[in-house]
């Protein structure tokens, strides 16, 4: 007779579905005990709450409907999970610490250790070939984390397909909070002017366009003044997610002799330098991002092992 794993719930889901529910629940208690401060706290709160009961019916689905869309769709639900939060930590970030934003840490930080500010020192560098070339690697950095868990869902690795995405949930969950707590809007509203960028790093054909997409992604005001821009602007440059996350896709594809390492490092080295010579992030924030990755590579996956085993989740089984 199998014994009952201990949390009836958990055993129906995988390790970052946990980590999802718990990162959720932090954010949307903490928004809902900081209402007064985060004008978009409903919002925050009811969508933390429904990721947070879609997750388990999700797992309920599977172990009951055992179909391929359904696994399908819980198997990738994660990667929409991820967005969402991201969204909601955006809310939040901005109100938090009455609006006050810590650029100046992060400028005197890249003043101490490169003994100059890397943003204006790459525009030395700027030519319209480079900055289409790095604008369309860091709108493709994105991709680089599904490129990894494709190649692994596709060979039918599906215990190290569950243990990339927790490693690779832990990192955004640590962006985020360093979002939540040194919230900085980036060089280019700062160190520079964001109305001149495109004059000062202009691109081709597709800089443009991508540039705009980066923008609505994160939510940057189009066409706002400056003193505006800068009040609603982003506050996600600390550490610098797209690094972390590419970090731990070069390394992870590395790891285990993946086809797609030989893509996922060029274009993830030339992500990292984008990241500064665009103006989204202090060198400081890379740096930031590359020691974060490096904890992530360290713990998560003791991490993910542990807790699926102690919670008996989907991918406790490592034959699975």
């Amino acid at each position: 007779m199998t014994a009952t794993p201990r949390w009836s719930i958990a055993h129906r889901l995988f390790a970052v579905d946990i980590l999802t529910m718990a990162f959720v629940v932090a954010l949307g208690g903490g928004t809902v005990a900081r209402s007064a401060q985060i004008p978009d706290w409903l919002t925050v709160a009811l969508t933390c709450a429904t990721i947070a009961a879609v997750v388990p019916l999700l797992g309920w689905l599977r172990t009951h409907l055992d179909v391929g869309p359904v696994r399908l769709l819980h198997d990738w639900s994660f990667a929409l999970y991820v967005y969402v939060i991201y969204r909601m930590v955006l809310l939040v970030a901005g109100p938090s610490h009455s609006g006050r934003v810590f650029d100046g840490w992060l400028i005197a930080a890249d003043r101490w250790v490169f003994g100059a500010d890397p943003t204006v020192w790459l525009a030395r560098l700027a030519h319209p070939i480079v900055t289409e070339i790095l604008q369309l690697a860091y709108a493709a950095s994105c991709l680089l984390p599904l490129a990894v868990a494709l190649e692994l869902y596709a060979g039918r690795r599906e215990w190290r397909f569950r243990q990339w995405a927790f490693v690779f949930g832990c990192g955004c969950f640590l962006a985020y909070a360093g979002y939540l707590i040194l919230p900085a809007v980036g060089p280019r509203f700062t160190l520079h002017e964001l109305e001149a960028t495109a004059r000062e790093l202009p691109g081709l054909w597709l800089t443009p366009a991508l540039r705009a997409r980066v923008d609505a992604a994160s939510m940057v005001p189009v066409g706002a003044a400056v003193g505006e821009a800068l009040r609603l602007a982003p506050r996600d440059a600390f550490p610098a997610a797209s690094a972390l996350v590419t970090l731990l896709a070069m390394a992870w594809a590395w790891r285990y002799r993946m086809r797609v390492r030989w893509l996922v490092t060029v274009a993830g080295a030339l992500a990292i330098v984008a990241a500064v010579y665009l103006r989204y992030h202090y060198a400081v924030d890379v740096v930031a991002g590359a020691m974060l990755a490096i904890l992530c590579l360290a713990l998560a996956p003791a991490l993910h092992g542990w807790l699926a085993g102690h919670l008996g989740t989907l991918d406790a089984d490592r034959t699975v």
